[in-house]
């Protein structure tokens, strides 16, 4: 006698009399385990000429699920950190595309950038195989990683001709195969587009960049939610961390990026880069600060005593404060603190021909500087609105409340993954308001207009405060006494710390250093340099005067630091 052949019930079925789980067929008739009869079963012979004959089968369709309901599989490894550079490639793509919107930028701007990129990430140690293939597999990579990244770039870009930068081109740029680079980060990508422009000699500074930034007019805060959600879903935790910025970019943080990629294209590619095109820049600071234009000789003739050519340096352990534009701006600062006094002392000038005949009254340019034309119709500065605290929103006006809320919605809020179900959503969704004309019409060519209104002003009120002095030379002056106080006088306060700048000096220093986005320790500590290498020059200048017998040092018959305490005033007085 064969087996009784037991077979389990679907899904929860069970037996109702005593809960068994399998059950047998006998005679037509279907009997659990322990044999109580399960009603409602009948088998059914078919005739062997039906065999294998079916009718019209129907399934019923079920709901696609979402991807959203599955999240997608995290890479890892070598596919996370390509994908990884997939989408820091998308960043700087639409980096470079909302530069050459903006009109200022050349149209081979873009292949510069992408040159940039291409030495950036061709030597990047990503796939790992065994050692029999490690050595064919490499060279083959290393081959074609600089022509595909350049290639799907520029397709990426819409370029007409789609070239790449073959083997031949970037021969010579080959880096070395011991040194390997680190994975770019964010900052990166901004910083390739600075030194892009570097490249092509634009008088653009890094706080331009960071001003597009916070403004909006370049996708780069909140980009992440612009990257596709197909590859946000597969990255890792880390690469989405990668990935976000705060509210805004530290100040120095930029300075900083763009100083380590100068550093590494030197030791990794032999690649140096042009030193800053420092003439417009220089006039632009000054135009800025709504400074004399003796500024402008005298910050060259300081450049030109300290021997510097406005170069990224090149080698590692250097100080943040041998940034170019750093320098730059602290030349601006320390000629405007020689020429005009801004501690209130009165400081006579020598002859008609000492820069300081002319006086800047301080309290009138403070008046000039403060003008709110550069803000928004609602009186919200553009740019800054991150600095608006919980506090601020509890006492602020309704109009500045709605600037801020359509900046985060525009910043923070993404519609292609909504953080909230659309039932919640819609019970907080009010009307947007209508677009204000004026930022409709609002253009580069308008800017550029509205700013230079605004520096005719200031320059008006500028103007019409300054006077000119009587000088006094030193020989009029009875004895030595006379000669010393007018030395005393003559000497500039050198200020070391935030605590130490008077009321004046202190809005200059401030509006100075956000001019170019550092922290005004920075700017502090660099200026004071600054003047110790004045001073050094100044004791050496006396020296070598001193031994030929002839000059101004030997006038008065003093030491060497009563020549030093007056050098700074002789600097201003001579050719």
């Amino acid at each position: 006698m064969a087996p009784t052949m037991f077979h389990r019930f679907h899904g929860r079925e069970r037996c109702d009399e005593c809960g068994a789980r399998q059950w047998y067929a006998e005679d037509t008739l279907r009997y659990c385990r322990n044999g109580h009869r399960l009603e409602g079963f009948a088998e059914h012979v078919e005739d062997e000429d039906a065999f294998s004959t079916r009718g019209k089968v129907s399934r019923r369709q079920r709901e696609p699920r979402s991807n959203r309901d599955h999240p997608a599989v995290k890479l890892t490894g070598d596919d996370a950190r390509e994908l990884y550079l997939e989408a820091l490639q998308f960043v700087l793509m639409k980096l470079v595309r909302g530069l050459l919107e903006r009109g200022s930028f050349p149209a081979d701007y873009e292949a510069i950038v992408r040159a940039l990129w291409t030495l950036r990430v061709r030597d990047l140690p990503l796939r790992e195989v065994d050692d029999s293939t490690r050595g064919a597999e490499a060279a083959r990579r290393r081959r074609s990683r600089s022509a595909s990244s350049a290639a799907s770039f520029s397709s990426e870009l819409g370029a007409d001709d789609g070239s790449v930068f073959s083997d031949t081109t970037t021969a010579s740029w080959a880096p070395d195969a011991r040194r390997r680079w680190k994975l770019p980060r964010l900052i990166d990508a901004l910083a390739l587009c600075y030194l892009g422009g570097l490249v092509m000699r634009l008088p653009i500074t890094t706080a331009d960049f960071c001003n597009w930034v916070q403004r909006g007019e370049l996708d780069y805060l909140a980009v992440i939610n612009s990257i596709p959600h197909n590859v946000r879903q597969r990255l890792p935790a880390e690469y989405h961390r990668a990935l976000q910025v705060r509210d805004h970019i530290p100040l120095g943080h930029l300075q900083a990026a763009v100083q380590g990629l100068v550093i590494a294209f030197k030791i990794g590619a032999d690649v140096v880069f042009p030193p800053l095109n420092y003439v417009p820049i220089l006039v632009r600071f000054i135009t800025e600060l709504t400074l004399p234009a003796e500024i402008y000789s005298t910050a060259k003739c300081i450049a030109a005593i300290l021997k510097t050519d406005y170069s990224y340096p090149t080698r590692k352990g250097i100080r943040k404060m041998s940034n170019p534009e750093v320098l730059l701006i602290s030349l601006v600062v320390v000629s405007a603190k020689l020429l005009y006094s801004l501690d209130g002392v009165e400081r006579p000038p020598r002859n008609h021909h000492d820069p300081r005949v002319v006086k800047v009254d301080w309290a009138k340019w403070q008046e000039a500087m403060r003008d709110d034309v550069g803000k928004t119709a609602s009186g919200l500065p553009r740019g800054e609105e991150y600095k608006v605290t919980s506090e601020d929103v509890l006492t602020m006006e309704a109009e500045k409340l709605d600037d801020f809320m359509d900046w985060f919605e525009k910043m923070w809020i993404s519609d292609r993954d909504p953080k909230t179900a659309e039932g919640i959503r819609e019970l907080f969704e009010t009307p947007k308001r209508p677009p204000d004309p004026a930022d409709l019409n609002e253009s580069p060519q308008q800017d550029n207009g509205s700013d230079i209104e605004r520096a005719k002003r200031r320059f008006e009120v500028l103007n019409n405060s300054m006077v000119m002095v009587e000088p006094v030379p030193d020989d009029d002056q009875d004895g030595r006494g006379g000669n010393e106080r007018s030395r005393v006088l003559g000497l500039c306060p050198v200020w070391r710390s935030q605590e130490d700048l008077p009321g004046a000096a202190r809005e200059l220093y401030e509006r100075a250093a956000s001019l170019v986005a550092i922290k005004l320790d920075t700017l502090i500590r660099m200026s004071v340099h600054i003047e110790r290498q004045l001073e050094l020059w100044c004791m050496e200048r006396a020296r070598q005067q001193r031994g030929k017998g002839k000059g101004k040092a030997t006038r008065t018959g003093e030491n060497e630091d009563s020549d030093n305490s007056g050098g700074h005033s002789d600097l201003l007085s001579e050719d």
